[in-house]
């Protein structure tokens, strides 16, 4: 692998099948209730971006990873921002010695040195050095005058006349694919207060506006490039003409709107294709700016939902879902998929020795050629970032495991972290009981992992989970409760 390949993305490549069946029952013989996951912070968050830092920094060395081993930051989150979830009984995990190939990949990235860990929307790190040809980039979308009479983001294009109504998303579900992203997003719009819109996944802030879409032909997914959806058409699709109508009416007539709109784009916290394109991000070999920053900048108030699964049988079950509709895959087995794993953990721990694990996890190259999407499994990665630009209250974290045993309890805790009015007993056993979506079949065709893809899997991703319930500071994030699975 030639190192030049790291050092952009290429827009030019085609872009692999994303899953939009998420929804899966998970094979856990131990009941346990999920608790409430939400925090209130009990620091002030760092907002703006630390001048005197970028230039102890300097330019240029902003895009040149310290030596292994000398960053400093790298588990130094703030605790406001890793606080652990109240309610839950929980302690940190246990200290855990890192492979070499994991430690000293973590610290190369220029992020990790930095000691401010905060920044809301602005950069994580210092300017790289853009080539003289380098095309400007893909700006960040202003916020808007939201009126208060809406508690879901609105405003006025005209607002003397009240004219030319719009509305962005109040919440996200952002992450992951085959953790029951899907399932759960159609279960909250059975509330009343929050609105249907016209579709689940808009995918605007990763894709859409860049002109990426999803396009199938004969079972083979790929990239396909057309015109760029405007802001104006994902506010149009977010709340549809009778979304609209609605709050617009309660707005008008009632003086208040409790009515809200939410995107259930599952790859908005670690999609990778695009970084390149963002401004600011120009000359970078891995991301000063994600898609997090420039939803935070629209409208800083924004709530994110995010699903976690146990990366191993995660992984498996993502694989599953694109082999009926992508062409390359139709007729893989078990063994098809164990050859895929054992050539993309070699090709990640090769580019993990030489650069740094944030350059290696953001590049679309190494993405598009492993096949199996063993980044998306790499929590700890996007999550560090994330918590660099949300304050810990306006994320929701939840286990796939739990809403699989504790489905009641799941939703109920989404409601609460929404804010929305709880809903009496039969119109919750409504949603409760409503039929689960996009569950898959291809597992009972193909069967179980083999034993030895399984041990590769969970050896790879061992740091991945120790780091992830590490720098959130709750040992549920282990998973060693629910995982490995109990047999009969």
């Amino acid at each position: 692998m030639k190192d030049e390949g790291l050092q952009r993305q290429d827009p030019g490549r085609q872009w692999p099948s994303v899953s939009r069946m998420t929804a899966e029952h998970m094979p856990v013989d131990t009941k346990r209730t999920l608790k409430a996951n939400r925090v209130k912070s009990d620091e002030q968050y760092v907002a703006e971006f630390d001048v005197k830092q970028e230039k102890s920094i300097g330019k240029d060395k902003a895009d040149t990873p310290p030596e292994p081993g000398t960053a400093t930051s790298h588990n130094q989150l703030p605790k406001s921002e890793s606080k652990a979830p109240e309610n839950v009984v929980t302690k940190p995990p246990e200290t855990t010695k890192y492979p070499s190939w994991f430690s000293e990949a973590w610290d190369r990235s220029p992020v990790r040195s930095l000691t401010e860990t905060f920044v809301g929307d602005k950069p994580f790190f210092p300017h790289c050095k853009p080539s003289k040809n380098t095309a400007k980039g893909v700006p960040y979308i202003e916020p808007k005058d939201y009126i208060p009479e809406s508690k879901n983001p609105c405003w006025y294009e005209d607002p003397a006349r009240k004219k030319g109504f719009r509305c962005i998303p109040y919440f996200y579900i952002a992450g992951v694919a085959k953790c029951g992203t899907t399932d759960l997003y159609r279960r909250l719009r059975l509330h009343p207060d929050i609105m249907k819109g016209t579709m689940k996944e808009y995918h605007f802030w990763d894709r859409e506006r860049f002109g990426n879409v999803e396009m199938s032909d004969s079972g083979n997914v790929s990239i396909v490039h057309r015109k760029p959806w405007t802001f104006e058409q994902y506010t149009d699709f977010i709340t549809g003409n009778a979304g609209l109508k609605t709050v617009s009416n309660e707005v008008k007539f009632n003086q208040h709107s409790h009515k809200i709109f939410g995107d259930g784009s599952p790859s908005y916290l670690w999609d990778i294709l695009n970084w390149g394109r963002l401004e600011g991000n120009q000359g970078c070999k891995e991301p000063r700016i994600v898609i997090g920053q420039h939803i935070r900048h629209i409208y800083p108030k924004s709530k994110m939902i995010l699903i976690f699964r146990h990366p191993t049988p995660r992984l498996y079950s993502r694989f599953l879902s694109r082999i009926w509709r992508t062409g390359y895959l139709k007729g893989s087995t078990s063994t098809t998929f164990h050859n895929f794993v054992v050539n993309g953990v070699k090709t990640y721990q090769e580019c993990f020795k030489r650069h740094s694990i944030r350059q290696c996890a953001y590049n679309y190259t190494i993405y598009d050629d492993v096949v199996v999407r063993l980044v998306e499994g790499m929590y700890p990665i996007f999550m560090a970032d994330w918590l660099r630009i949300w304050p810990r209250e306006q994320m929701l974290i939840l286990r796939n495991e739990d809403y699989g045993m504790d489905l009641e309890g799941t939703v109920q805790t989404a409601f609460d972290f929404l804010d929305v009015d709880k809903l009496n007993g039969t119109d919750l056993a409504t949603v409760v009981e409503h039929q689960l979506s996009n569950v898959g079949s291809e597992y009972e065709k193909l069967g179980p992992m083999l034993p030895e893809t399984v041990k590769i899997l969970d050896e790879f991703y061992q740091p991945f989970v120790h780091k992830f319930a590490e720098i959130l500071r709750d040992d549920r994030l282990l998973w060693k409760d629910v995982y490995p699975p109990k047999r009969e």
